[in-house]
């Protein structure tokens, strides 16, 4: 696996466009992450609410929340991740398109190594994007918690391995599209026409069977956030109600599985297909 990462380096290291991209979706998630106490901020100094909105950020970045917090608002669909997954459609329709993919078959490459190549690059990228919040969530932690004890810290730090495998699925999902289309232009509209296909196809499905469906299911392990300062139950009402606490492992099993299904079609396609 190291080799095939080296190969895929030597392709990626003078690509400007993939430094450029890369660069472009971690000053968005940092602005994002580490800007959004400073934007509840200022809107509390507009506004009649200000002791009310600064409480969010004690409430929402403390440690050990911060992780489950962070990955929720990274991981939305179509929102800030979707510029790693247009990042992908470019680098897999150049490779199309400039023949590399024939090179590197004639070079002595397998087609299964052509393929954990391309997947060690989705791996590199969401590798990444997950150290990203680990950074952006240190630093909130730090600052709005009361408790930064190593037992609070890590926690409930495990909710980056959650966000990790919802970013790996999403990003082999966009590896197929590329693949299947090999056509940039074609292949991102692709990408970002499926987005509200698939809301219209779960405005006909039936609500047991939403999260089955391939994004809701690439979106369905990190689905809410958590407060544990705000775990109140009486008699009358559960505040815990409002928030996730935990992951289903039917969730983690089923956005596992679509990964499993997008390998699976990848290989059998390139398998059979005149490259």
């Amino acid at each position: 696996m190291l080799r095939l990462l080296k190969i895929e380096w030597l392709k990626l290291r003078g690509y400007k466009a993939f430094w450029l991209m890369v660069g472009l979706y971690l000053l968005l998630l940092f602005s994002m992450t580490v800007g959004l106490p400073e934007f509840l901020d200022f809107i509390a100094t507009k506004t009649q609410q200000s002791s009310s909105l600064k409480a969010i950020n004690t409430i929402a970045f403390n440690f050990s929340d911060v992780w489950q917090n962070l990955a929720f608002v990274a991981g939305m669909r179509g929102f800030i991740k979707i510029f790693l997954a247009l990042l992908i459609l470019v680098f897999i329709s150049n490779e199309f398109s400039y023949l590399t993919v024939r090179s590197n078959i004639l070079a002595g490459l397998s087609r299964s190594q052509f393929i954990l190549g391309k997947l060690s690059v989705v791996f590199l990228l969401s590798l990444i994007s997950t150290l990203a919040l680990l950074v952006s969530g240190l630093y909130l932690g730090f600052r709005f918690s009361a408790n930064t004890e190593t037992t609070a810290i890590l926690g409930r730090i495990h909710w980056l391995l959650y966000y990790f495998i919802e970013v790996f699925t999403y990003l082999t999902f966009a590896l197929l599209i590329g693949i299947l289309i090999r056509k940039t232009g074609f292949a991102i509209i692709t990408l970002l026409s499926y987005i509200f296909i698939e809301l219209i196809i779960q405005y006909k499905t039936p609500e047991a069977y939403e999260k089955f469906l391939p994004l809701n299911a690439m979106n369905g392990i990190v689905n809410g956030v958590n407060s544990s300062l705000l775990q109140v139950k009486t008699e009358e009402f559960d505040l815990g109600q409002m928030f996730q606490s935990s992951a289903s492992i039917t969730d983690v099993g089923l956005c596992v599985a679509y990964l499993g299904i997008f390998i699976g079609i990848i290989y059998l396609y390139l398998s059979k297909k005149d490259l």
